[in-house]
């Protein structure tokens, strides 16, 4: 089973619609699929229901709000996620069909998780204070570990900050993948971001070096698989052909030096911005009729996809 945290501390540049699309196309190649909604926002949860279906199904006691109430307060036998797990079901679509791509919903109350987790945290002793640290940021990891033989991949929507829920997303995965607009200020904070998931790795490496390694916590490695840029604008030149505009080409060719850049995504909030209310991501939906656009479009998610699933799994794409 491989985890990705789809991560940028950026709100607003695609994150959720990067991860709906991945999931899915995933899930349509005989991928068995989960997908964890950790933003409070509940973009991802709302991609796939309405907040009023959200709200009288699952609002109560079937939200990731509901796991970290449960491992905060140590309650035995209370940190399954499988009473959490919703199995989608995406309509009448043709293509949806026996697919296995499931979802863990958000609360918008997940936001005030935080303070809680941090509480756990106890500093005062360096022997106290590694324990607590790799314990809190480990109540993720060790309970995915107990759904390996369900599922070959995981996305964690993460949410755009850098605190205990995000770090519990990080110490889960095997991979990042960050999404990111081509624009100054979205490009502006990659490298930070980098750094930032360096930082936790080294953090929490170190903290097990004070305890001697102890196997419960195994030692913590991310690949950061790359950039996807979103929100790319294609324009038409004079001769008919399609290329992006100069100022995001820039930003692209300047990342490009020091990451490795995934096929894009590109800007259309008429067929993006459609897909949450018939509940089925872009990737997997054909129309009878639909335009040139359109079809551009779903290629481009298509050969996304392919890169990430080689890219996760070389040997098996």
């Amino acid at each position: 089973m491989k985890i990705v945290s789809v991560i940028n501390y950026k709100g607003g540049v695609g994150k959720t619609t990067l991860t709906a699309n991945l999931g899915a196309y995933a899930a349509s190649k005989g991928k068995r699929v989960l997908m964890i909604d950790l933003d409070p926002q509940s973009s991802l949860t709302f991609s796939f229901m309405t907040p009023d279906y959200w709200r009288n199904k699952y609002f109560e006691n079937r939200t990731m709000k509901n796991y970290f109430d449960a491992v905060i307060a140590n309650f035995i036998g209370k940190s399954d996620l499988r009473p959490l797990i919703v199995p989608l079901r995406l309509g009448e679509n043709l293509f949806s069909e026996g697919l296995k791509l499931d979802i863990i919903c958000s609360h918008l109350k997940l936001i005030d998780i935080d303070v809680e987790l941090a509480s756990k945290v106890n500093v005062i002793k360096p022997n106290i204070w590694a324990n607590s640290f790799l314990e809190t940021c480990s109540y993720l990891r060790n309970s995915l570990s107990e759904l390996k033989d369900d599922y070959d991949l995981v996305l964690i929507d993460c949410p755009p900050n850098a605190n205990f829920v995000v770090k519990n997303a990080l110490t889960a995965s095997n991979f990042c993948i960050i999404p990111a607009k081509m624009d100054y200020l979205s490009t502006l904070g990659i490298h930070q971001l980098k750094d930032g998931i360096n930082d936790h790795i080294n953090e929490y490496n170190r903290h097990r070096e004070v305890l001697k390694n102890p196997p419960q916590y195994p030692e913590l490695n991310i690949e950061l698989l790359g950039i996807v840029p979103t929100m790319v604008n294609i324009i038409s030149t004079k001769n008919g052909e399609k290329q992006i505009i100069s100022t995001q080409q820039k930003f692209m060719t300047d990342l490009a030096k020091d990451f490795r850049i995934l096929p894009l995504v590109r800007n259309n909030g008429t067929i993006f911005g459609t897909a949450p209310v018939d509940g089925i991501p872009v990737v997997l939906t054909r129309p009878k009729f639909y335009q040139v656009t359109y079809k551009q479009i779903i290629s481009e998610l298509e050969e996304l996809g392919r890169e990430f699933l080689e890219s996760i799994n070389p040997t098996q794409n």
